[in-house]
């Protein structure tokens, strides 16, 4: 179990550090990598980064600990690409009673949207999961296309 933030700590992209080395502090093995220069998110996208950190490590550490975990952040002009990847236990898959992958990340996928981001989700068949989000930077107006507006009802932007 990850232990929680202290109310000090701020939000998005300056949590990460700290949510981090509560992760590696458990024994978790972690890679992190990160190309591009750093821009300005807007409130929302930062958000979003900091409810995909806590959940990606809430699962992690509670699906499959002791796997390896890698997170990405690729930054470009007008967006930044965040990409998690888990591994799969030492014990193999996670057991069948353990809650949906979706629902786990249910609200990282809501904050994504809300960012006017693009979410994916996949679980290989080996187990494990990689989620894929990228969110704009700036202000966060029209910096992406609008990936899924017309066949979603909603106008979510959903990559699945």
């Amino acid at each position: 179990m990850l232990p929680e933030a202290s109310p000090s700590e701020e939000l998005g992209l300056k949590s990460l550090s700290g949510l981090l080395a509560r992760f590696r502090a458990g024994g978790a093995a972690l890679r992190i990598s990160v190309v591009g220069e750093g821009r300005p998110l807007s409130t929302h996208s930062e958000l979003a980064i900091q409810q995909l950190a806590q959940e990606t490590l809430a699962v992690a550490t509670a699906r499959a600990p002791g796997a390896a975990l890698s997170l990405s952040l690729t930054w470009s002009a007008q967006h930044l690409d965040v990409l998690v990847v888990s591994g799969v236990a030492d014990g193999g898959r996670e057991p069948q009673t353990a809650p949906s992958i979706d629902e786990c990340f249910r609200h990282s996928r809501d904050r994504v949207l809300v960012a006017d981001g693009v979410w994916r989700l996949d679980t290989p068949p080996a187990g494990g999961f990689l989620v894929a989000a990228t969110l704009p930077v700036g202000d966060g107006h029209g910096a992406l296309p609008p990936v899924g507006r017309g066949s979603d009802p909603a106008g979510a932007r959903i990559d699945r």
